[in-house]
């Protein structure tokens, strides 16, 4: 099972092979310890020593987020990447798999205009041209931008009634935005564990300027799976009654989810993962363990084993 721990001022201990989460010295719920695949704590949510050391031992990622959505960082017992990996991902031709990265955004992107029957298709079909045939990254950054502009007016045509006129953030200006971007930073950090179970680098990217404390690699295969877990999962819970303007508050400028918003969209998106689809080389998988996949492939390409194949939705 995943925590999503959000409960303000709570802590969670370790006791007789349990995890629990406790108020002011009174328990609030409880988990057998050893269930537990991850651990993500929200704000102002604290985890004692020693189960902070079970989590480590066992492996099991525990994620940092604020409360507005922002991924402060993970803590792992990950591996240092071996020296011949991290060797054959710095001397790595980077064009090609930056190419992979945007061309497995844009046709997911033009899969889901394509199945509500959007003009906006058009647009998107014409970058992802010039992406795969762009010559350097800087065109290639180019065509995945207009592609992102054209995909996010199709989409505003399907999402602006409930606010949404188009991609703004730090901060969000409406509740679309709000949800899409924790829902983002939720899919970032299942992205950079998968990077880093891989062995690889997650600071050392092809697609995404690199800089200090900056997960350009998980960025970049970030990329394959914006449109298929959270705009589909932000979308339907739009459509169908499940995020609504009472899941919305104001402050700091932008707009953000409440306390149940979040809740009901990391349910949302957590059910996400677990949703089979199949991927272009036709075998089928859960979302979440896609990533993983993905991630190893992307290892594999590195050290010259296959070619890498983008993940991305098929048009229906």
């Amino acid at each position: 099972m995943t925590l999503h721990l959000t409960r303000q001022g709570a802590t969670l201990r370790l006791r007789q092979g349990r995890l629990l989460l406790e108020e002011e010295g009174r328990e609030v719920a409880g988990f057998p310890a050893r269930q537990v695949r991850s651990v993500v704590l929200w704000g102002n949510v604290r985890l004692s020593t020693p189960a902070l050391v079970f989590l480590l031992r066992q492996g099991v990622p525990v994620f940092f987020y604020s409360l507005e959505g922002f991924l402060h960082g993970v803590a792992g017992a990950y591996p240092d990447p071996h020296p011949a990996h991290l060797r054959a991902q710095f001397a790595a031709e980077g064009l090609p798999l930056a190419r992979a990265f945007v061309m497995g955004k844009l046709r997911s992107a033009l899969a889901l205009l394509e199945r509500h029957r959007l003009p906006e298709a058009g647009g998107v079909a014409e970058a992802l041209a010039r992406a795969e045939g762009a010559l350097g990254l800087e065109r290639l950054r180019g065509a995945e931008g207009e592609g992102s502009r054209a995909y996010f007016q199709g989409l505003a045509r399907l999402l602006g009634p409930y606010g949404f006129g188009g991609r703004t953030r730090r901060p969000p200006r409406d509740l679309v935005n709000a949800a899409l971007s924790y829902g983002y930073a939720l899919l970032l950090g299942r992205v950079l564990v998968a990077v880093r179970l891989a062995g690889l680098h997650p600071e050392v990217g092809f697609l995404h300027a690199e800089g200090r404390r900056s997960p350009a690699l998980a960025l970049d295969l970030m990329e394959e799976f914006r449109v298929p877990v959270v705009d589909q999962a932000v979308l339907s819970a739009f459509r169908r009654g499940h995020l609504t303007p009472a899941h919305a508050e104001a402050r700091e400028g932008g707009v953000y989810l409440n306390e149940e918003g979040r809740r009901r969209l990391i349910e949302l998106v957590e059910a996400r993962f677990l949703e089979e689809v199949a991927h272009p080389l036709g075998f089928r998988k859960p979302l979440g363990e896609l990533i993983e996949l993905q991630a190893q492939r992307l290892k594999a390409a590195l050290l010259g084993r296959r070619e890498y194949t983008p993940f991305y939705l098929r048009r229906h």
